[in-house]
């Protein structure tokens, strides 16, 4: 794996050793971020379920201002340590939070924190926790007004059209994933104007 573009542009990166990850291919990274390419510079960016660290490594090399990544596993939580030394992002505005996902979002909300894209990578062999993670998330306002998150699932996984405030607006099919994007519903955003 390596960072494809940005500050950092060919740098290899690590995945946690025998750790049950699967992680983002480059192919998937460099779509997304192509499609986010007008967007991260100087975003605030949240990768959910980091394993490698990979989103939020790419978001700050392509310049995003702040990046917090969400991770429990502490095999995965130190690759993360060393994939920010490598890539020389120690002094960088990054966060790494070693906590489960649902105490670490409400956490984030109550210190006020909020995204312009949120990315969610959670683990396929616990097929349970998709839809309770977008339901915490539909349900706090992390996601600034015109940001976007995704989640990656498998290819057949359905999610529903709505969580909370999010809104489906959009998947994409990457070989045996699938990226499923939200948004803020457009009566939230109406209200709040």
């Amino acid at each position: 794996m390596r960072i494809i573009s940005g500050s950092a542009r060919g740098t290899k990166i690590d995945a946690p050793e025998g750790y049950d990850t699967r992680p983002v291919t480059d192919k998937i990274r460099q779509s997304l971020f192509n499609i986010w390419q007008w967007d991260i510079a100087g975003s605030h960016f949240l990768d959910v379920f980091s394993g490698s660290g990979s989103m939020g490594l790419e978001a700050l090399s392509r310049g995003a201002d702040r990046v917090v990544m969400i991770e429990k596993a502490p095999k995965a939580l130190k690759t993360i340590q060393n994939n920010l030394k490598k890539c020389h992002f120690e002094q960088k505005n990054v966060e790494l939070m070693g906590a489960n996902a649902f105490s670490a979002l409400p956490e984030l909300s109550r210190r006020g924190e909020r995204f312009d894209i949120i990315y969610l990578d959670p683990p396929y062999t616990v097929d349970e926790i998709f839809h309770p993670v977008m339901e915490t998330l539909g349900s706090l306002p992390l996601l600034k007004e015109d940001g976007i998150v995704v989640i990656r699932t498998k290819k057949e996984k359905e999610m529903a059209d709505t969580y909370g405030s999010l809104e489906k607006y959009r998947d994409k099919v990457y070989g045996i994933s699938r990226a499923h994007f939200y948004r803020q519903k457009k009566e939230e955003t109406e209200e709040s104007a």
